[in-house]
């Protein structure tokens, strides 16, 4: 899989009013109609268990230049300061977003699938919000990449 571009965002939630995230590639639309994405979650994750539980998860999908963001949410040692700085917002008690990414997809879980290691995470769409400038950040082969070259 590692020869298989995928964009890289950050999946959150907001579980008993905390918010949590995790980086992830295993991210696909899903259907038009009704407008909806999965995201598959190792789970051994450990946000996998509250994810499963949440109602509502934003699919936050990273710009070029926020592949710093992307790496302070691969890394458990920064859990404590991943929802830190003046990029997240939050409308009531909805999920986290990030307000300059390349588009923030704001779902209801509609279903769970467990598959070998993984869970897929089925939502529907119910808000959009999208940056006019598109580059979002890619990894292949195991690091990042630009579609603009």
């Amino acid at each position: 899989m590692r020869r298989v571009a995928a964009t890289v965002n950050i999946v959150t939630i907001a579980a008993d009013d905390n918010p949590m995230g995790m980086t992830a590639t295993a991210v696909a639309s899903l259907s038009f109609d009704p407008p909806s994405l999965l995201v598959c979650v190792n789970q051994s994750a450990s946000m996998h268990d509250s994810l499963a539980l949440a109602s509502h998860f934003c699919v936050n999908v990273l710009h070029q230049d926020q592949l710093a963001l992307s790496r302070t949410f691969s890394d458990s040692k920064l859990r404590d300061v991943r929802f830190g700085g003046e990029e997240w917002r939050r409308e009531g008690d909805g999920p986290p977003y990030i307000l300059d990414a390349q588009a923030s997809l704001f779902c209801e879980r509609s279903q769970l699938i467990a598959f070998g290691t993984h869970t897929i995470c089925i939502g529907t769409i119910t808000g959009v919000r999208t940056r006019d400038d598109i580059d979002p950040l890619v990894y292949l082969d195991g690091r990042f990449a630009s579609l603009k070259g």
